[in-house]
């Protein structure tokens, strides 16, 4: 592989890293405000302890995968957790279907609240094109990162260069309440451990199959820098229209309906498009460990994590948030831990 083809695949594997980070929640704005904004500026130093265990844990699994060959994040799990990992990998298995469920309801709220169609139809959608993406295997993925995540940076690039160039707001940002240099270390690792996590099995599966090491750290670095900056650019927008953004489900588009129309359809797409990178990163996942464990033709297991996907979507997603991601964030941050003081570099 030449030099051009090593940069155009490290940069696939950073979007489709950067993908899988970025779910709805992300580009609504209502994960970045709970996490950040609520510190006041001191959250830019939570954001770039997140962004460092980005770089540093993304690269590792990506090594690790790499080393191992895996086949789905199974591996990675058994030699993080040794004995437990049939327990960890389990309840993994079924937490990544859970909120691959939730982004699954999500498409169908998109499509409800934003343009007038039956939720149904946002679902039945947003599966097809799952279906199309997925079944192309870990070239589907990359493919279709490389074609959306631009999108979603340069919008998020435009929305921070309103924010900054507005002179009806100040930019004197309280924190909520009184922040601790712990907190900012606490929400740092807690952000960046949950999403890391889900992570795993697309890292894992770029890791394997790239027989360039360079290719994967350039990836690695390249991903945790991109999503840094979007964190940071995204956190800045929000902080400039507090306290009043607090008071919005959807954050993000309290700034967007000011930017005018052009850029209210334009949230709808990249919040479509959010959804969809995330999504398919994660019934990736599964239908990589299902294949895994029971041994079943790629297409057959590709199935049965969608048909699962479809049914749990109607279970709402508050119900899966409480569920799932409290334990996910513990695991999360016990693969940083091992990545940092067990793993060899």
């Amino acid at each position: 592989m030449g030099r051009h083809g090593r940069v155009t695949l490290g940069i696939k594997i950073a979007f489709a890293y950067v993908g899988t980070v970025i779910g709805a929640g992300f580009a609504s704005g209502q994960e970045i405000l709970q996490f950040f904004a609520v510190y006041g500026k001191r959250s830019n130093f939570s954001i770039l302890l997140a962004a460092f265990l980005f770089v540093w844990v993304g690269v590792r699994i990506l090594k690790m995968g790499f080393e191992l060959r895996a086949r789905s994040f199974r591996d990675t799990i058994k030699l993080v957790f040794g004995g437990l990992s049939p327990f960890v990998n389990a309840y993994m298995l079924l937490a990544v279907i859970m909120v691959a469920a939730a982004m699954l309801a999500g498409a169908g709220a998109l499509f409800e609240e934003y343009i007038g169609l039956p939720s149904y139809t946002g679902v039945v959608i947003m599966t097809i094109v799952v279906w199309g993406v997925v079944a192309f295997g870990l070239k589907g993925i990359l493919a279709i990162n490389a074609w959306i995540i631009p999108v979603i940076v340069i919008f998020n690039v435009f929305v921070f260069a309103y924010s900054l160039l507005m002179d009806d707001y100040t930019y004197e940002v309280m924190p909520v309440f009184e922040v601790t240099a712990f907190d900012i270390i606490k929400t740092g690792i807690s952000y960046a451990s949950f999403n890391i996590v889900l992570a795993v099995g697309v890292l894992t599966s770029a890791g394997s199959g790239v027989d360039d090491p360079r290719v994967l750290k350039m990836g690695g670095v390249l991903g945790g820098v991109i999503l840094g900056a979007m964190l940071l650019m995204s956190n800045y927008s929000l902080m400039r229209y507090v306290p009043e953004i607090y008071e919005f489900e959807v954050p993000m588009l309290y700034i967007v309906h000011r930017m005018g129309p052009f850029f209210c359809a334009a949230f709808v797409v990249v919040m479509w498009g959010a959804i969809l990178t995330t999504l398919v990163a994660n019934v990736f996942s599964v239908a990589c460990a299902v294949n895994d464990i029971f041994k079943l033709p790629v297409h057959v297991a590709l199935l049965m994590t969608i048909v699962a996907c479809v049914a749990l979507s109607f279970v709402g997603f508050s119900r899966i948030v409480a569920f799932v991601y409290p334990l996910l964030g513990i695991i999360g941050f016990i693969v940083i831990s091992v990545m940092f003081f067990l793993v060899k570099k």
